[in-house]
């Protein structure tokens, strides 16, 4: 598992206003080129589908299987033989957030997936967790 975790000098409700704001993410993060629902608009739950795209990998589909407003979500993509879940939490602490984000993946190629993507996963994460900061710091 990749984890990656930044203190924020804010609530956990501002932190999740843009970290819930999935259909932006591209606009938000460093890391995301693309990001399109699958499925229509409305609101976000458990279902609701999402076509990713990073740079230097493969657009995957990924589902969202927990989401908790103001506290995080879970969403699971499966490629090849892995499943890779990608987890976004908010736990307050003291007057901001410890945001923690983590990246696990398993299945028959979960071994070559931790072989060639574990640091650049760790690069990613951490830029990610940067922006966040930014822009809930920010307003």
């Amino acid at each position: 598992m990749v984890v990656v975790e930044r203190d924020i000098r804010t609530p956990p409700a501002e932190v999740w206003s843009h970290m819930c704001d999935l259909d932006r993410w591209a606009e938000l993060l460093p890391t995301i080129t693309a990001i399109d629902r699958v499925g229509g608009p409305g609101p976000i739950a458990v279902g609701s589908r999402f076509r990713v795209s990073q740079p230097g990998l493969a657009t995957a589909e990924y589902e969202v299987t927990d989401w908790r407003p103001q506290h995080g979500f879970t969403w699971v993509a499966r490629s090849g033989g892995v499943r890779t879940r990608a987890s976004h939490e908010l736990h307050a602490s003291g007057a901001g957030t410890r945001l923690e984000l983590a990246i696990m993946w398993s299945g028959p190629g979960a071994w070559l997936a931790r072989a060639f993507f574990t640091r650049k996963t760790h690069r990613f994460l951490e830029r990610e967790a940067a922006a966040f900061a930014d822009h809930a710091e920010r307003g």
